[in-house]
Order: structure tokens, then C-alpha cells, then sequence
């Protein structure tokens, strides 16, 4: 490879990486090439993007950022796959797509200034997304507020009632 490529491919991963909200490692080796470019599609719908990588190049790519200790995770076969959104999405995605594709090897993850193991892609694909989240939150906000409006519709309606009641009484009263 030309030298100004190579400098090129660093710049062009330095800037996803610095634009990426998560990075996934993976070994897509052995992988059918429909199959990548079915996960490429799936991903880019979430957005979030693959990118195989020559692993010297990433290894200088993430120093030059500042990043480090992902030097285990760029041995043999690598692509990055990179989220610019919600960070778990893609991990949710890669797990039920490995169930019926079988050959995408998680070799670790990179988010929030955090570095997560191979062993811990399963504890990440399982955690709740932030749409989820915001689901939940207004879910539980929602719910003592509906229940709120119904306690106060319920006693309007008995004070309606009880009006009328009294307005019935005073009326017999007065013939």
C-alpha cells in the first residue's frame, strides 16, 4: 500500500472513530458476503456502519485519538462496527442476527470511555436502549398522573352527585 494511502485509510478511521458514539470489534471472517451485506444494511438502518480495518493502521488511528487499551481486540480478521446514535442498538442488532447467522466473533466493545470484553457483549446487547429507557421513564411518570386525574374525576363526579342528591332533598323540602 502507498504511503498516502495509508494515511488516508488513518484519517478516515480516526474521523468514525472520533464521530462514533460505540465501536464493536468483530471477526466477520467467516461470514458469507450476502450475509455482510445484509448486516450492513440492518445496521446503516440504525445508524451505525461497518468498516473492516487493516489492524496496524486502527492500532495508530486510536493512539493518534488518544484511546487506548483496544490493542487486543485488533488481532486477525477486523471490522469495526461503529454506532453514531444509540450506542446499544447495535448490539442488540449484531446478537439476533448472529442467531441465525452463524460466524460474527465479538471481540469487544468501546463506549462511553469504557472498554467491555468479549464476555460482556451479551450483558450490553441486553441492556435496555435509550428509547427504551425514555419509554419506561414516561411510562412511570405517566402512570401516578393518569392515576391522579382519575382519583379527582372520580371525586368530581361523586361532589355532582352529591350536589344533585342535596339539590333533590331541598327541593321536596320547599313544596
Amino acid at each position: 500500500m502507498v504511503a498516502s494511502d495509508k494515511v488516508l485509510k488513518l484519517e478516515q478511521i480516526k474521523k468514525l472513530v472520533s464521530d462514533a458514539k460505540a465501536i464493536y470489534f468483530a471477526d466477520l471472517g467467516r461470514i458469507k458476503a450476502n450475509d455482510i451485506t445484509d448486516l450492513r444494511r440492518k445496521l446503516s438502518s440504525v445508524n451505525a456502519k461497518v468498516k473492516v480495518v487493516k489492524n496496524r493502521i486502527t492500532k495508530r488511528a486510536f493512539n493518534e485519538i488518544g484511546l487506548s487499551g483496544i490493542e487486543s481486540f485488533l488481532v486477525g480478521p477486523t471490522a469495526l462496527i461503529l454506532s453514531f446514535d444509540d450506542p446499544l442498538t447495535p448490539a442488540k442488532l449484531i446478537k439476533d442476527y448472529s442467531k441465525k447467522t452463524v460466524g460474527i466473533k465479538i471481540k469487544g466493545a468501546f463506549f462511553e470511555n469504557s472498554i467491555y470484553q468479549a464476555n460482556q457483549f451479551e450483558f450490553l446487547a441486553s441492556l435496555p436502549s435509550r428509547p427504551e429507557l425514555i419509554a419506561e421513564f414516561i411510562g412511570s411518570v405517566q402512570q401516578p398522573l393518569n392515576d391522579l386525574v382519575f382519583t379527582l374525576a372520580g371525586l368530581l363526579q361523586q361532589l355532582i352527585v352529591g350536589l344533585e342528591e342535596l339539590k333533590e332533598i331541598r327541593s321536596k323540602q320547599n313544596k
